[in-house]
């Protein structure tokens, strides 16, 4: 399930018990929200790190931008540096890279009928689906292609 999916259930049934104001309304909700224990740098897991639950009033159109529930922090990285005790914009988590740099990977080049691989070293840190620039480290060529979730990088001829 998505993080938006997530939210937007989160949000109904926070409205469904009448924590947060109708559609339209200015009002506000005050609820309890997952917080880090202690300074979370970038790249560390909040989860890892600890969470407690903290209670918040936040403007009803602003709810749909923070963390509500520590489920929402599975399998996610600090993008910035979070502080004790305060809530979690969702905008201050990423995903984890499925390639670093300069850590070797396979290279996937799929045409019907056809499959070639070969290793590659990437230029720069990515997560699945971003496009990423990696070097062919038999020929030395740098090229392009896009990080896919089991660390391999798919190339395509285009």
């Amino acid at each position: 399930m998505t993080v938006l999916v997530r939210t937007v259930r989160n949000v109904l049934a926070a409205a469904a018990l009448g924590l947060v104001p109708a559609a339209g309304s200015a009002g506000a909700a005050d609820l309890n929200l997952p917080v880090p224990t202690v300074v979370v740098y970038p790249g560390q897991s909040v989860l890892e790190r600890g969470v407690i639950s903290a209670r918040f009033t936040v403007p009803g159109n602003q709810l749909s931008a923070y963390v509500v529930e520590e489920g929402m922090l599975k399998d996610r990285l600090a993008r910035r540096t979070l502080l004790p005790n305060q809530p979690i914009l969702l905008s201050d988590l990423k995903s984890p890279d499925a390639v670093t740099v300069g850590v070797p990977v396979t290279l996937v080049y799929r045409e019907e009928g056809l499959l070639i691989t070969g290793k590659g070293v990437p230029l720069q840190s990515a997560q699945a689906g971003q496009a990423v620039r990696v070097r062919n480290v038999d020929s030395g060529v740098t090229i392009s292609g896009v990080a896919s979730e089991d660390g391999s990088i798919e190339v395509s001829s285009r």
